[in-house]
């Protein structure tokens, strides 16, 4: 019949994985009307729906989770089978400069790390934090850089890497830990605790200045584990990638609430377009795509008021 390709095997696993058209289809690098139409084309071949449209989620029909178990087991082998003749023809040898531009990226890079060793044991690896996204990457300080601001600038490319949810934490029985959510004019009637000055702030800069809410008062704490301590003591709240805090919620005393109308936010591996990307740094974006970030954090407590 030949009606089934490697690609619609993928498809089924990232829209499986994701329960969104919109997310798989940024896990997979392809517009969501490409991964609509691959879906059509593979049930129309196939005359059986894979998946039920539920309003907010794709559900698997039973044919779908039966060929879904097939997917999994054939796309390992042919990544595993690629990987391998990409090594042998590119050598095992080099090294891979990786940096980020958020500190809290080093809670889950180490397990990244680790599964990227175990396949390319003879790559040399330096981590850092990055302060100057372009620069950086123009003088070969890093290879990649992790990153939630992609340069609009054409020398550089930008593989999208995970999404995620900003969240505001304040103390335990904080007036805005009554509510489900945390809207931006309540910023107004707290101190904001920053990790860096305002003017480099980009939730101040691009969320909050831009709809002209200044809150009542400022205090930049530079570290992120004072940031925390300095709101488990009422110092004032702040604002985190959600997966960055879930460990911290009830050993610190601290409580966290989304922020209403979500703030979702991308992740991005940046690199410089003009380098040729060795099969190594592919497969790091690969290993973090496929990572569910928030397990890969050390877990004491997880943000279950999310």
């Amino acid at each position: 019949m030949n009606n089934i390709e490697i690609k619609h095997l993928r498809m089924l696993c990232a829209i499986a994985a994701t329960g969104s058209m919109t997310k798989a289809a940024g896990k997979l690098c392809v517009s969501q009307s490409a991964l609509s139409q691959q879906l059509k084309d593979i049930e129309g071949k196939l005359n059986v729906d894979l998946f039920f449209r539920a309003r907010r989620r794709m559900l698997l029909t039973p044919i779908g989770s039966q060929l879904l178990e097939t997917a999994r087991q054939v796309v390992a082998l042919v990544d595993d089978a690629e990987l391998e003749i990409a090594r042998r023809v590119s050598g095992e040898r080099g090294e891979l400069k990786v940096g980020t531009q958020c500190i809290f990226c080093f809670k889950w890079l180490p397990r990244v790390m680790r599964a990227f060793q175990r396949k390319f044991p003879n790559i040399e690896v330096e981590i850092g934090h990055c302060q100057d996204l372009a620069r950086e990457l123009e003088t070969k300080a890093y290879d990649l850089i992790v990153t939630a601001v992609p340069l609009q600038d054409d020398q550089f490319g930008h593989s999208p890497l995970f999404e995620d949810q900003m969240v505001c934490i304040m103390p335990e029985g904080h007036p805005l830990s009554a509510g489900e959510s945390v809207a931006f004019s309540d910023f107004r009637r707290f101190t904001l605790l920053l990790l860096n000055e305002k003017g480099r702030n980009r939730f101040y800069q691009q969320v909050l200045k831009p709809r002209g809410v200044e809150p009542s008062r400022f205090m930049t704490v530079g570290q992120p584990n004072a940031v925390i301590e300095m709101v488990a003591s009422g110092f004032g709240i702040s604002v985190f990638p959600r997966w960055a805090v879930a460990d911290a919620l009830a050993p610190s005393g601290i409580t966290a609430r989304p922020l209403a109308g979500g703030l979702p936010v991308t992740w991005y591996a940046a690199y410089l377009k003009n380098r040729q990307t060795p099969v190594f740094q592919q497969e790091l974006i690969h290993i973090i795509r496929k990572m569910d970030i928030e397990s890969a954090v050390p877990e004491t407590r997880r943000v279950s008021a999310l």
